[in-house]
C-alpha cells in the first residue's frame, strides 16, 4: 500500500473537488475530464493535467502507467457523472436516445473500480438517481460493487448541512474493500449545530464587479465581472427586493409567456442576504435561468460570486468564456461538502491501517 493518501478523479471538471480532497489531506494522481476548459481550470489549479478524453475511450492500466501505483494501491477514486439525465425535474419521463448514452456513464465508473481496485471509492450525483424511473441505476451499482467486494453506504444529503452556503441535496455513496464505511457527519443547521451560512458571509464582503467589457487591472479579480444586461431586466430587476422573482413583477414588466403561468417562479429572482443560496446550475449566472440576481445590486451575480457560494476557495479560477466558466461551476461537486467526504474516507482509512499494523 502507498504511504500516501492518494486519490483519482473521473469528471474531474475545474476541480473544485480535487481540491477540497487535497485539502482534506489526499494527494491528486491523475484525473479524467472530457471538456478542454475545464481541463484547464483543473490544471491551473492543481498543477496536474487531466487525461483529456472520453472516460469511454480511457482504461485503468493507462491511468496506473501515469502514477507510480499498481492494482488495489490507490486509496481513492471518486467520480460524479454527467447527471442531467437523472435530475428529479425529468423524473417520470422516458429517456431520449442522448439520455440512455449518458446514463451508461455510472457504468464506466464500475468499470474503472473493478479495473483500478481502489481501496475506497466515492460517488456523488443528483437525488434522482434514487428516485423516479432511474432508481434501478443505483440498484444496479450497489449490486455490481459488491459483487466486487465493497461495502457501501449511501443517502440524500444537503450541501448546506456542511457549511456550504448554498442549497443543494445530493446523493452521497461512499464504499471500501478494507473498512466499514460511514457518511460524513452534517455539521450546521440541526439543533446544536453551527447556523447554515448565507450568502451574506460568502458573498457580502465582496466590492462592486468589474462592469462589462472593462478590462481587469493588476489588482482587479477578473471573475468578479458584471454580466451584460438588457435595459428591460435591469428594469426588471430594479422593480424587485431581495427575495423576490418574477411572479411579484408588476404586470408591464411580465414576460407574456409567464402571465397565468404557474411554476418558474425563481426566473430573475433575487437571492436572499441571509439564507443559503439556491442550487447554483449551468445557468447560474444568467438571472432569466433561476434565482441568480444579486441580493441588492441590479445584476446576475458574478463568476466569482457563483465559485464562492459552491465554496471554492477564493483563489481558484476557471478557464473559458462565462458559459464555460458557469457550466464549470454548476457541475461542481461542493468544495466544502467534498472536502468532508475526504475527511471520512481518511479517517476509514486512518483506522484500517492502525489495525493492520496491531
Amino acid at each position: 500500500m502507498s504511504q500516501l493518501l492518494t486519490f483519482v478523479d473521473l469528471f474531474a471538471g475545474c476541480g473544485g473537488g480535487s481540491m477540497a480532497l487535497q485539502a482534506a489531506g489526499f494527494t491528486p494522481v491523475a484525473a479524467v475530464e472530457i471538456d478542454e476548459d475545464a481541463a484547464g481550470s483543473y490544471h491551473d489549479n492543481l498543477g496536474l493535467t487531466p487525461i483529456t478524453k472520453d472516460i469511454r475511450q480511457v482504461t485503468g492500466d493507462q491511468i496506473l502507467k501515469s502514477t507510480d501505483l499498481r492494482p488495489r494501491e490507490l486509496t481513492l477514486l471518486v467520480g460524479c457523472p454527467p447527471c442531467q439525465s437523472f435530475t428529479i425535474l425529468r423524473r417520470g419521463i422516458q429517456p431520449s436516445a442522448k439520455d440512455r448514452d449518458r446514463n451508461r456513464l455510472p457504468e464506466e465508473y464500475l468499470r474503472m473500480v473493478d479495473e483500478l481496485r481502489p481501496r475506497h471509492i466515492a460517488f456523488e450525483n443528483v437525488p434522482g438517481l434514487a428516485d423516479g424511473c432511474w432508481a434501478d441505476h443505483l440498484v444496479a451499482l450497489l449490486d455490481r460493487l459488491t459483487a466486487m467486494g465493497y461495502r457501501c453506504v449511501w443517502d440524500l444529503v444537503d450541501a448546506a448541512d456542511y457549511g456550504v452556503p448554498q442549497r443543494r441535496r445530493r446523493l452521497v455513496l461512499i464504499g471500501s474493500r478494507v473498512a466499514q464505511p460511514s457518511l460524513p457527519t452534517a455539521t450546521h443547521g440541526a439543533p446544536g449545530l453551527e447556523p447554515h451560512a448565507t450568502v451574506r458571509q460568502a458573498i457580502g464582503y465582496l466590492p462592486p464587479p468589474l462592469p462589462a467589457g472593462v478590462p481587469a487591472g493588476p489588482t482587479d479579480d477578473p471573475l468578479h465581472r458584471s454580466r451584460r444586461h438588457s435595459d428591460i431586466a435591469v428594469a426588471r430587476l430594479r422593480a424587485l427586493r431581495e427575495g423576490q422573482g418574477r411572479n411579484d413583477l408588476p404586470e408591464h414588466l411580465q414576460l407574456a409567456c409567464h402571465r397565468g403561468h404557474k411554476g418558474h417562479y425563481d426566473i430573475y429572482g433575487r437571492m436572499w442576504w441571509d439564507r443559503p443560496a439556491p442550487t447554483l446550475t449551468s445557468g447560474c449566472t444568467n438571472m432569466t435561468k433561476g434565482r441568480f440576481a444579486h441580493p441588492e445590486q441590479d445584476r446576475a451575480i458574478t463568476v466569482r460570486e457563483a465559485m464562492l457560494l459552491q465554496s471554492f476557495p477564493p483563489g481558484a479560477t476557471l478557464r473559458g468564456g462565462v458559459e464555460s466558466m458557469s457550466l464549470q461551476i454548476g457541475n461542481a461537486v461542493p468544495c466544502l461538502l467534498a472536502e468532508h467526504i475526504g475527511r471520512t474516507v481518511r479517517s476509514m482509512e486512518e483506522e484500517t491501517c492502525r489495525k493492520e499494523i496491531a
